[in-house]
């Protein structure tokens, strides 16, 4: 059975810890996880961090598994995976004894956090990714980590400036635009509550966004460009290479979803190497489920319905990519005759 981390799991999550696997490319590339002191963190005073512990029947068998979860975020990452190996296991680092009635309750704790998908990020070659589609997840999509380990060259003044508050609505756009709408449903919105954002704009309008998290160990960097941007790509990834500084001792790691793929040239040409590639897995929580209601006839019949003609309500954002020019006429100009109405010119640009 799965149950909240307390105080008695203290000895079994410290000696599993040293076996266990990392679920979250992230936080295993630019930090050295302890899930133990994420573990009490979040039981003193609250956190990002979930743990559960999980026993079999019998107590042949013993784990734990780590959530991530971002405030207001309908889905949580598994960050951390460790546990004991049964009789049968052997030396194997995936025992599906363990693995798939942990998963299979997880899910259940996760349904009750509120929580509407879990996602797991597995190596391509690893054990892990077919055990985790045999517990029900989905492969969403694949992603390549690619490391810059050298100092940046100095080139020229930075094209960037720090994002702000008034760029946030291009953001959004430049960032729904970008990601395809599978990959939004279980990440809804950029990486702007944590880290540090730079944006690189043309003639008013967004064509790059550059986020970067500065760990303890590395740096970990996204990057969106606008496909009709005109500045160079290559020159974009060395404008962001500036603001990372990377060195030795503290690499850079770039991850690109393969939606992105046309970038990985540019960074191989700017210096990056790749690291390595990884599925992105997600198993949905919360189902949909479609109920018919009876509705008696006679209480329709005796609705009066009012038929109206549509008003379509004119509409201005903020200036730049989210500015929506009013293209409605008035009702009373859409009901006038074809020969009352005036022809619209349209300017040429």
């Amino acid at each position: 059975m799965i149950r909240p981390f307390n105080l008695r799991d203290l000895a079994l999550v410290r000696r599993l810890s040293e076996q266990g696997i990392l679920l979250h490319a992230e936080a295993a590339l630019t930090s050295s996880p302890h899930p133990l002191r994420s573990a009490l963190k979040n039981m003193l005073v609250g956190g990002q961090y979930w743990t559960y512990v999980w026993k079999d029947d019998h107590g042949d068998a013993a784990a734990f598994v780590q959530l991530r979860s971002e405030v207001g975020c309908p889905s949580a990452q598994i960050t951390f995976l460790a546990a004991e190996q049964t009789a049968l296991a052997g030396d194997r680092s995936v025992d599906e004894a363990v693995w798939l009635p942990l998963l299979e309750q997880l899910v259940v704790e996760a349904g009750r956090k509120g929580i509407h998908s879990l996602v797991a990020e597995v190596s391509e070659s690893g054990p892990e990714l077919p055990v985790l589609r045999r517990a029900g997840f989905a492969v969403y999509t694949r992603q390549d980590i690619w490391v810059f380990d050298q100092p940046a060259a100095k080139t020229e003044p930075s094209i960037f400036r720090p994002r702000y508050s008034a760029d946030d609505w291009d953001i959004q756009l430049l960032y729904a635009n970008n990601v395809p709408r599978l990959i939004q449903l279980v990440e809804p919105n950029p990486p702007l509550d944590y880290g540090q954002s730079w944006v690189l704009r043309e003639e008013g309008e967004l064509a790059a966004l550059v986020h970067i998290h500065p760990g303890p160990v590395a740096g970990w960097m996204r990057v969106l460009i606008h496909p009709n941007a005109d500045t160079p790509t290559q020159r974009i990834i060395q404008g962001a290479l500036q603001l990372a500084e990377p060195s030795l001792e503290r690499p850079l790691y770039c991850c690109v979803r393969r939606y992105q793929s046309w970038l990985q040239h540019s960074l191989e040409q700017v210096g990056f190497r790749h690291w390595g590639s990884q599925a992105v897995l997600v198993k949905h929580v919360v189902q949909h489920v479609s109920t018919s209601v009876a509705v008696s006839a006679s209480v329709l019949e005796t609705q009066a319905v009012v038929g109206s003609s549509p008003l379509v309500q004119g509409f201005s954002g903020p200036a730049g990519n989210g500015h929506l020019k009013q293209m409605a006429r008035s009702h009373h100009d859409r009901r006038l005759p074809n020969e009352m109405k005036k022809p619209t010119l349209k300017a040429e640009s």
